[in-house]
């Protein structure tokens, strides 16, 4: 740009003599936002004396001080629009709730709508955020929604993690899926959430849309539920008419799996309106709860410095300084994220179990596992730690343990459809029977972190011709983002179990590229040795060829290793060499 004008200005095209001021500088990069507030920043910036050219906007550049600032709270998005923000969970419908909200509003009245969704490359279990605007004039708002008149928490474990209030304005309404009652939810809200509702002076609701879903048999899709409750909350259109339109879709996007399913969906409808309930706020925040710390305190410090930010949706407001100068994330940091998202998880009977291993083996996560030791270690073991004695001969005089994670578990339930045991009093029981996950959460977690200082069995020892040994081997891959009950991942950890400290792995491109190799966290892993995977994966490449690169590398390294040893015989002996 200022070469055309100083080309433009000695041919004397220009409408002005002196060059006037011209700066520049970066920003919406890597999809940083680019906001009317950054745009009022720049401008205040050329205002300077000495602007700063070469800048950097959005980004916190602590390392070459390039960044200039801005006011965050600038807006001009006018009074008339709806701004509505929800948060939800991977599969559950929330975005395809949201897509035919757009729809009907677009359709049967005469305001324009947006929306924008944002979400990572998961399928399934992870947040989901839908940013939706719908006003009587055209929207060109090219970023996403800071200032809400409405908020939709979809999952209420995501509470005690995520800030979602942060883009609520004063006065919003705020709409929680939550299994507490109005009369009980409130002392349930971690203690930021009630400070902010009572600060911002919000209108809350709240539906146990899990339950409504339920017992019309639509399992753990609520999205139909959250769409009716915020047709009736944010009157964009009278909510008989919504309901209409609303079934409408339901018939359309439906209609092809199935009258049933068309049914159910309608069943779901009628009966939201009457779950739904206003709760009444107190004038001071009085929760004890404190908001759960994104990973472990004992998570390494680069997982909690600049992972858990990520985890949490902040990773945008990281500097520079943050991070490392090759650009590497560390291995193994799926065990720190907790994500917490199961209703459900499976409790373990000892009494019952057979021990044979096909529940640790189906785990599409690697949330069950095994271990048979020492009875001396029960001495430190937490007071509802389950155990027995051990059926296999080989270990005659330890104790078995099946032990869940209650924080990574994904609630699919194929540990419990494929075990074999049943209860010899009631045959609708077996070992593992799924119990709800919040009131056994905390003990768990204590059980499961015990569980993990237990020794791993000597991999020699192990029979592994027989599956019921299997069920020791430590996993190296674990955690995944996978969707939950997925097929391909028990494959993936079993080959983790059986080869992972010296597998080398090549990944094509698709599900198990994305779940394997995600940020910002891996599943891929390693023993207490430090020795795991080598694992990759190359977008652009064929991945026989890929692999085979590989292969024939280890290959080279394995000859110029011999020839070293050859060479250097003397110095380190012939017969060592020889060996």
């Amino acid at each position: 740009i200022v070469t055309a004008i100083y080309e433009g200005m000695t041919e004397g095209i220009t409408p002005f003599k002196k060059i006037p001021k011209i700066i520049g500088g970066r920003y919406g990069l890597s999809s940083k936002e680019f906001t009317p507030a950054m745009v009022k920043g720049i401008f205040e910036e050329m205002k300077k004396e000495v602007p700063k050219n070469h800048f950097t906007i959005g980004i916190n550049d602590d390392v070459t001080h390039t960044s200039i600032s801005y006011d965050s709270d600038f807006s001009i998005e006018p009074a008339d629009r709806t701004r509505a923000v929800f948060y939800g969970l991977g599969s559950d419908g929330t975005v395809g709730a949201n897509k035919n909200t757009i729809k009907i509003i677009g359709e049967e009245t005469d305001n324009y709508a947006q929306g924008y969704f944002v979400y990572d490359s998961r399928k399934a279990g992870s947040l989901t955020i839908s940013h939706l605007r719908f006003g009587p004039t055209p929207i060109h708002s090219t970023y996403l929604v800071n200032r809400a008149n409405f908020v939709a928490c979809h999952q209420f474990s995501f509470l005690e993690r995520y800030d979602v209030l942060k883009t609520a304005q004063p006065g919003a309404v705020f709409l929680l899926n939550s299994s507490y009652s109005a009369d009980e939810v409130w002392d349930h809200l971690p203690y930021s959430i009630q400070e902010t509702i009572i600060e911002k002076k919000l209108r809350f609701y709240v539906i146990d849309a899990y339950k409504i879903a339920k017992e019309v048999g639509l399992g753990a899709r609520i999205n139909t539920i959250m769409q009716v409750c915020f047709f009736s909350l944010s009157k964009v259109i009278p909510i008989e008419e919504a309901t209409k339109d609303i079934k409408r879709f339901i018939k359309k996007t439906y209609g092809k799996k199935g009258e049933k399913i068309v049914n159910t969906n309608f069943a779901a409808v009628d009966n939201t309106l009457s779950n739904l309930h206003e709760v009444k706020i107190p004038s001071k925040a009085s929760s004890k709860l404190p908001k759960h710390l994104s990973v472990p305190v004992e998570a390494p410090e680069f997982v909690q410095k600049v992972t858990a930010k990520i985890i949490v949706g902040e990773g945008d407001d990281l500097p520079v300084s943050a991070f490392s100068v090759d650009g590497t994330f560390p291995s193994g940091t799926t065990q720190w994220e907790k994500r917490n998202i199961a209703q459900e998880i499976p409790a373990w009977d000892p009494d019952t179990c057979i021990q044979c291993g096909k529940c640790v083996m189906t785990c599409p996560h690697a949330v069950i596992r095994a271990k048979v030791y020492d009875p001396k270690l029960l001495s430190s073991a937490p007071e509802n730690f389950k155990f027995a004695e051990v059926k296999n001969p080989q270990f005659k005089g330890m104790k078995y343990t099946i032990q869940i994670s209650p924080e990574d578990c994904t609630s699919c339930s194929l540990c419990v459809v494929n075990c074999p045991a049943k209860n010899k009093n009631n045959p609708k029981l077996k070992a593992l029977n799924m119990v709800s996950q919040p009131p056994v959460r905390e003990q768990e977690s204590k059980n499961w972190k015990f569980f993990l200082g237990i020794p791993e069995v000597n991999r020699k020892e192990l029979k592994l011709s027989a599956v019921r040994n299997v069920q020791f081997l430590q996993p190296l891959f674990e955690f995944s983002g996978a969707c939950a009950g997925c097929g391909e991942t028990p494959y993936v950890k079993l080959l983790s179990q059986l080869f992972g400290d010296r597998a080398v792995i090549a990944n094509a491109t698709g599900c198990s590229s994305i779940y394997g190799g995600n940020l910002p966290t891996t599943p891929w892993t390693f023993n207490k040795e430090g020795k795991g995977p080598a694992w990759s994966n190359s977008l652009f490449e064929d991945n026989a060829e890929f692999g085979f690169g590989m292969r024939l590398a280890i290959d080279k390294q394995f000859e110029y290793a011999l020839e070293l040893l050859d060479r250097l015989s003397s110095d380190i002996g012939k017969d060592l060499v020889g060996e």
